[in-house]
């Protein structure tokens, strides 16, 4: 059959692959071959084509958000990381000078992270009911948390300091479901995954300027002040300085909904008949049971210094392998959100678990690599460890940005968005904060005879390297077993909760729709009735008011009463 199109006529396929490089790159080769034979095997126009399509989209996911109001949660974000690393990195200070022991720090980290989670639905709840403007809980906790930042360092005691971290823990529970919330809400479905993407980056770099300038600040002295009481006032500042500027800059985005919830009755009740309806949700529950063993490898992989300096690796390189694994995660969300959205964009319902399974499976050779594996002998070993631990960075991060938070904010309506964020978070990190470490320091002394307390003299000690590493190994290889299957899970659960969601959406459309049809009958039908009345009204006046004047044959008037028809 001949080509029917007319010569010179342009081809409109081609015409809006040119306007849209997503078009072009996600043709397939025997489309290429068809459309375009002319540039069969010119790859590098591909690829180039490929960069200028993710670069564009990023610039378009920014303008999206908005330029200020990214910047705005990217800097809270950083405040973030950076209070994270705060107290890891001045611990060593802490112990030296008040005499806290290590016990004390796991004490101080297990009951701050145990407040954030029990705290964080409680925000997502006043964000979602609009008790509180969005904006406001972002300010309130950036500044108060800023001040009790500072107010730690003029404490001395470890129940004070215990007191004030679980404080501190309760108004950083304020910001990350808030803020994720807040991008939903201003990006569409398939560009979300880079945006969180973009927030993660900036978390992890708050971990890493945490940690690099309150370790080697914490032992100085700076104008007769202790370095650590420095540390934690200048992060304190600059954490109200962040609140500040949010407060200045940042513009509250519209809501998917009208926040009418928030002023029905019987809001606890409503609450917790709203997280009974979340496990009702198959994809909910799958994301919350590999959450509770997700996250307990990268707990356990604090020890992942002890266990380098423990195999010979010199304390600065050990620090040197730490922070290249904070910036390679960094880099990693950015890559897990492009991939969680380009695989969403080709496969709506199956795209994303795809991103989960690809990137459990890939951390799970590396920590055996790493953990089990005796690495080469002398300066390569160096080498050696920091490829792996930057692909294991680059690979094994894209569940969160990529996946899990594009999901949880897809199979609930608009509204309910930070609180399935927060419950979502308290319930997966209380049982991976309590776990995590605690999994590693008994597999590693309980079973595989290895004694932490004497790891100062442990050093290139082979046999305390293999214990450490076997705990290590399996609080990893086992928990992200269990990931993989429960992510499998999503292919099957995820496209039901879909349809769903859009099935509710579509109901309340139409409920909607006659609602609103039901209101106008009745107000046109009230129009009418009051229209009729004063109708009424006037032709009742004008026959009170009526009046016959009759004229006689002569010209002169005669009353009406006087007339025979006025009778």
């Amino acid at each position: 059959m001949k080509d029917s199109t007319p010569k010179g006529t342009p081809n409109v396929e081609a015409e809006a692959t040119r306007r849209d490089p997503d078009a072009f790159t996600g043709v397939t080769q025997d489309r290429i071959q068809v459309d375009m034979p002319e540039r069969t095997g010119r790859s590098n126009h591909v690829s180039e084509v490929s960069a200028i399509s993710i670069f564009s989209e990023t610039v378009a996911e920014i303008r999206e958000a908005g330029v200020v109001l990214l910047s705005s949660l990217c800097l809270v974000s950083v405040l973030e990381g950076a209070d994270m690393a705060l107290l890891p990195a001045v611990f060593y200070a802490l112990q030296t000078d008040l005499g806290l022991s290590l016990t004390d720090l796991a004490t101080m980290t297990l009951i701050q992270g145990v407040t954030t989670s029990a705290v964080a639905p409680f925000w997502g709840i006043l964000a979602d009911r609009g008790i509180m403007k969005r904006k406001q809980i972002i300010v309130m906790g950036c500044v108060l948390q800023g001040l009790v930042t500072m107010l730690l360092s003029v404490i001395d005691s470890m129940v004070g300091m215990t007191l004030l971290r679980a404080l501190n823990g309760a108004l950083l529970a304020s910001l990350r479901p808030v803020a994720s919330g807040i991008i939903a809400d201003v990006t569409s479905e398939q560009r979300r995954g880079k945006v969180y993407g973009v927030v993660q980056f900036c978390t992890n770099c708050g971990l890493m300027a945490g940690g690099l300038i309150g370790t080697p600040l914490s032992t100085k002295k700076v104008l007769g002040w202790q370095g650590w009481r420095v540390a934690f006032i200048g992060i304190g500042f600059l954490s109200v300085l962040v609140g500040i500027f949010a407060a200045c800059t940042m513009t509250e985005p519209p809501r998917e909904s009208s926040g009418a919830h928030a002023k029905e009755r019987g809001a606890l009740r409503q609450e917790l008949k709203k997280l009974l309806s979340y496990f009702r949700m198959p994809t909910f529950c799958a994301l919350i049971f590999q959450g509770w063993f997700g996250g307990i490898p990268w707990n356990a992989m604090g020890y992942a210094t002890l266990f380098y300096q423990v195999g010979g690796i010199d304390d600065a390189k050990a620090a040197a392998l730490a922070c290249m694994g904070q910036a390679s995660g960094g880099f990693g969300g950015l890559l897990g959100g492009i991939i969680g959205d380009r695989l969403s964009r080709c496969c709506p319902l199956h795209g994303r678990p795809l991103t989960a399974q690809i990137s459990v499976l890939a951390g799970i050779p590396v920590a055996y690599l790493t953990f089990m594996v005796d690495p080469p002998t002398g300066e390569v070993a160096f080498w050696y460890y920091m490829g792996l631990t930057t692909f294991l960075g680059l690979t094994a991060t894209w569940c969160g940005v990529g996946v899990n938070l594009p999901i949880l904010t897809e199979i609930v309506r608009p509204e309910g968005r930070s609180t399935i964020l927060a419950w979502e978070s308290a319930l997966e990190s209380t049982f991976a904060c309590i776990l995590g470490n605690a999994m590693v320091g008994f597999l590693a002394e309980q079973v595989f005879g290895y004694r932490l307390e004497n790891s100062e003299h442990a050093k290139a000690d082979v046999d305390s390297r293999r214990a450490l590493g076997k705990a290590l190994t399996f609080t990893c290889f086992t928990p992200w077993l269990i990931c993989l299957v429960a992510y499998s899970l999503l292919h099957f659960t995820y496209p039901r909760d879909l349809k769903r969601v859009k099935k509710e959406t579509l109901q309340e459309k139409k409920e909607a729709h006659l609602q609103r049809k039901r209101e106008k009958a009745e107000e046109a039908r009230k129009a009418n009735e009051a229209t009729e009345k004063t109708e009424e009204a006037e032709e009742e006046g004008a026959e009170i008011n009526y009046t016959i004047i009759c004229t006689k044959v002569d010209g002169t008037t005669m009353s009406p009463m006087s007339s025979p028809l006025a009778i």
